[in-house]
């Protein structure tokens, strides 16, 4: 954080300081009590929580901006305390201020999948020049974007936020927090339907990336062969928006796509020049992820040619279809950290593809986000549709709601002894352990909220050699 005076933060937020006196350094700005320290100023947004005497009597130059300074007064004078109207508007009255202090590229990235990896991918490229803040693996929402905020300094060259979607209106709160001026849209499919309801519903949530778009200042980064995508209306802003795809007419297209060892290989046509771009981790929707990265750090003053070579050393990210070693020489795609129907589908598509003559097996879970309904249950009848046009050979289905995979997959035809239904790791280690070889490539897609459980970590470590 840039270390600011609290003369200068009251300036800007409003107050009366009730309690205390000077004008302390602030090196921390925090909304949550237990995380006060040294140097810090507490905006005491969760009023409720019992104030700790003992951690506030442990640390110098403390602030706290309350609407209640009746909780503080009794800490004395070393905690100083500043009486505001509104806290929530003192909030955000910060929060703007500390916004404004920074002219740097901030790049926001959203979509339904491949958020985390076009993020890394941005920040990798990107900090060959800059330091780069960038949100944390796929944590982000809420008060969670205060820290992401805050870590920008006098030093940080550029940020990258991605940028989830639970429910209508969360990217409206990411654009208030960080304003980014580039905004990347990846791709959009049915997905949140326990906060958005319906497709049509979270399909307008991801289109909240045009509020109060300005066409002097912002660039919209689309993926123009996402038919979603192309449903949202652009036209009042469409000499800014900057498209990428595979094909004709994109800003950033990609051509010539095959798979190379460890990585996809294709042809980038920019401008009329031509590059040709290697990007480690397996799929098209990984050529995807790099246009949308080489097109974001492009327009953040970055050559395409030095974003190219950047590429080429990127290291995939963890549990993102990570292919490991297996026991008995089998292979392991670890894809856990996220599922939804187009990660899922995306996944089997890889596996149909790099498979060869192995026997493909298909362990598939539950989809969290997408609850209960009849939406959800016609997505993994999709899914069940997508297991037989992968030619998989042995399907296993974790959880209730998973159940429908199967049934669409035995309704298409497949073999009903190689279908199985499971309830825990133990009861797939079971399943698995005999199948598993050096001719057999094996999906892991089950949620990370399941991988987490002893059973099924003990399943992980078992059949992935260390």
């Amino acid at each position: 954080m840039k270390w600011l005076t609290l003369n200068e933060i009251v300036a800007q937020t409003g107050g009366v300081c009730v309690q205390g006196k000077g004008n302390p350094i602030i090196k921390n700005v925090v909304t949550k009590r237990y995380k006060i320290g040294h140097h810090t100023l507490l905006i005491d947004l969760y009023t409720k929580r019992k104030v700790d005497s003992k951690l506030f009597k442990k640390y110098n130059e403390v602030v706290v901006m309350t609407e209640k300074p009746h909780h503080f007064t009794h800490l004395g004078e070393k905690v100083m305390v500043v009486q505001v109207d509104n806290i929530d508007e003192t909030y955000w009255n910060f929060i703007d201020y500390y916004r404004n202090l920074f002219d740097i590229p901030i790049i926001g990235i959203t979509g339904t999948c491949g958020k985390t990896t076009t993020k890394e991918m941005i920040t990798y490229i990107l900090k060959k020049r800059y330091k780069v803040q960038s949100t944390y693996k796929s944590f982000n929402g809420g008060h969670r974007n205060h820290r992401y905020l805050l870590g920008i300094d006098e030093d940080t060259g550029a940020a990258v936020i991605e940028m989830g979607v639970d429910r209508p209106g969360d990217i409206l709160f990411y654009l208030q927090y960080f304003r980014p001026q580039i905004r990347v849209l990846l791709n959009i499919d049915v997905y949140h339907l326990v906060g958005c309801e319906t497709p049509e519903r979270y399909l307008k949530a991801k289109a909240e990336l045009l509020h109060d778009f300005d066409p002097n200042y912002n660039t919209l980064i689309l993926n123009a062969d996402d038919e979603n995508i192309r449903q949202i209306d652009v036209s009042h802003i469409q000499n800014n928006i900057v498209y990428f795809g595979m094909r004709d007419g994109c800003h950033f297209q990609a051509t010539d796509v095959s798979y190379e060892k460890k990585g996809m290989k294709f042809t980038l046509h920019h401008q009329h020049q031509s590059y040709s771009v290697y990007v480690p981790g397996y799929g098209k929707h990984n050529v995807y992820n790099a246009l949308a990265s080489i097109a974001a750090t492009c327009s953040a003053g970055v050559e395409i040619k030095e974003a190219c070579e950047r590429l080429a050393s990127f290291q995939p990210v963890m549990e993102h279809l990570e292919f490991r070693e297996g026991i008995n020489g089998s292979t392991i795609i670890d894809d856990t950290w996220n599922v939804t129907p187009l990660s899922m589908e995306t996944a089997l598509q890889v596996v149909k593809e790099v498979a060869d003559t192995k026997k493909k097996i298909a362990l598939l879970g539950y989809m969290p986000q997408l609850g209960e309904g009849e939406y959800a249950k016609n997505e993994y009848e999709r899914i069940g549709r997508k297991v037989m046009e992968s030619n998989v050979d042995y399907l296993i289905v974790v959880g209730e709601e998973a159940k429908e995979i199967a049934k669409e997959a035995l309704k298409c035809g497949m073999n009903p002894t190689n279908v199985y239904f499971a309830e825990d790791g133990t009861d797939i280690l079971d399943i698995l352990e005999p199948l598993l070889n050096n001719e057999t490539i094996v999906l892991l897609k089950i949620p990370h909220r399941v991988m987490v459980q002893d059973s099924f970590k003990q399943l992980k470590s078992t059949i992935i050699e260390s």
